[in-house]
């Protein structure tokens, strides 16, 4: 499974933010003017030749029929369709469509949807069916629809539920309070019937007469991993304990009513396989990503080199891994440097979309690469040699810049409180990501918002009063 896969629609989503963002950026109100102006224009513009290209496959030819299929399953032509309202399937053929593939979901939990409407582009739907005790509760089950209709028909304005169940006093930390996000499985359409896979994150996914399940890969009866066990027809039979679950009923245990594995959301359509997983925040780990032991609030931080990915870790297994190769120990520095010096015709090299990024020396690459946060994440981009050793030679700290470990915080927005000389920190690089989560959680709309410019200048003070002065 791929943590950050983007589609080409979502990228240049994002770049069209990055681009709004520096125009909003710009001082002079006339060249924002003008620049507003002139993308209406190019958008008429691409609308008008859109409508001339449809008109041109207009026909019964079967050849133009297939041309016709392809351009609306393909999501950035079906996405300039649905702005110029010139896409040929209506939205109630796209909701029915969103709904069927929803189904194999809904009924692995003995319960379905039906669609009652739709009015003034709200879709009004009946959720049916009811799976007692089982691990996916209605607001789940609301969850996976919402994310089927998300792709099929962006242009609803809304739905409304019938048959969710009211809401519930919900435990802070508890797995119905955790956020959760949508992210490819990939491989997931290669599984054969009757076969059970491990995937990561801790899941393991079955093929079930064709329709593909997922589940937490731990057994309800004891701690050992079902991906390893036994599947006939529906049932996977754990080889540690002996139970057994019926995977197509939401995971129950065929001897023990009182046990039931952990459902977690699949749906499988034109785009892939895509599954719901918690999202990626520093508050949902409540134990060590390498073994069993709990942690506490100051857990220790590793950093696996090639996935570019954080681990939460204890206090051994941070002792332990942290010489293995695969593996790095996030930098202990934090210097705020008030005399840094970085000039405008570095900058411009890097060529930056942004004002924010963290500059950093890679070992896996060799190279010296920037990240930028970004509606989506963290973007990744490689600097150009002679620019960073132009920096350097103005700035000999950063010769002892420890790879992998700690970056480089450069702060150019002015909203942000950058300023005209910008703010630069030395800091250790899980605090890059945390970062990065922060602005992720918190962008609104095109531009990120106010709720965004908060978020930096939160971090920027905080670690001002936590560093060295350098």
């Amino acid at each position: 499974m791929t943590d950050m896969a983007t589609s080409p629609e979502q990228a240049l989503v994002v770049r069209v933010q990055e681009l709004m963002t520096r125009l909003e950026e710009l001082e002079d109100l006339e060249a924002r003017t003008v620049a507003d102006d002139l993308v209406g224009a190019v958008v008429e513009m691409y609308g008008d030749g859109l409508t001339r290209i449809l008109a041109a496959l207009d026909g019964e030819d079967p050849v133009l029929e297939r041309v016709r299929q392809e351009l609306t399953e393909d999501g950035v032509v079906a996405s300039l369709m649905l702005m110029h309202d010139l896409h040929p399937v209506s939205l109630e053929t796209r909701v029915l469509e969103a709904l069927e593939e929803v189904r194999p979901y809904l009924d692995s939990h003995e319960g379905d949807v039906e669609l009652l409407g739709i009015d003034e582009a709200i879709a009004h739907l009946r959720l049916l069916g009811s799976c007692d005790g089982c691990g996916a509760s209605a607001a789940t089950l609301e969850s996976a629809i919402e994310e089927a209709l998300r792709h099929h028909a962006p242009d609803l304005l809304g739905i409304h539920v019938q048959g969710v169940a009211p809401p519930r006093n919900v435990t802070p930390g508890s797995e119905e309070a955790r956020e959760k996000t949508w992210v490819p499985l990939e491989g997931a359409t290669e599984i054969g019937r009757g076969h059970v896979v491990q995937a990561s994150q801790g899941l393991l996914v079955a093929n079930v007469a064709g329709t593909l399940l997922a589940y937490k890969d731990f057994c309800a009866g004891c701690p050992s991993p079902l991906s390893s066990g036994v599947l006939l027809g529906g049932t996977l039979t754990c080889v540690a304990c002996g139970r057994a679950y019926d995977l197509p009923r939401a995971g129950r245990c065929t001897t023990d009513g009182t046990l039931q594995l952990e459902p977690v959301p699949l749906l499988r359509g034109a785009e892939g396989v895509k599954v719901s997983v918690e999202a990626e925040t520093e508050s949902k780990t409540t134990g060590c990503e390498l073994c069993v032991s709990g942690l506490s609030n100051d857990h220790r931080h590793l950093l696996h080199l090639d996935e570019r990915r954080i681990l939460c870790v204890c206090e051994t297994c941070w002792s332990m891994r942290s010489g293995d190769p695969e593996y790095r120990p996030c930098g202990s520095r934090t210097l705020w440097l008030d005399d840094f010096v970085m000039p405008d015709d570095v900058w411009a090299a890097f060529d930056m979309p942004t004002g924010l990024a963290f500059l950093m020396r890679s070992s896996v690459s060799g190279t010296v690469i920037a990240l930028y946060p970004s509606p989506a994440g963290a973007t990744e981009c490689e600097l150009p040699l002679d620019a960073w050793e132009r920096l350097v030679a103005r700035n000999p700290i950063l010769e002892r810049l420890e790879p992998d470990a700690e970056a480089l915080v450069v702060n150019r927005l002015k909203k942000a409180g950058g300023g005209d000389g910008g703010q630069h920190l030395l800091v250790p690089i899980d605090q890059c990501y945390k970062l990065v989560g922060a602005i992720k959680e918190s962008w609104e709309g095109i531009s990120g918002g106010d709720a965004v410019e908060n978020s930096v200048r939160a971090f920027f003070a905080a670690m001002h009063e936590r560093a060295a002065i350098g």
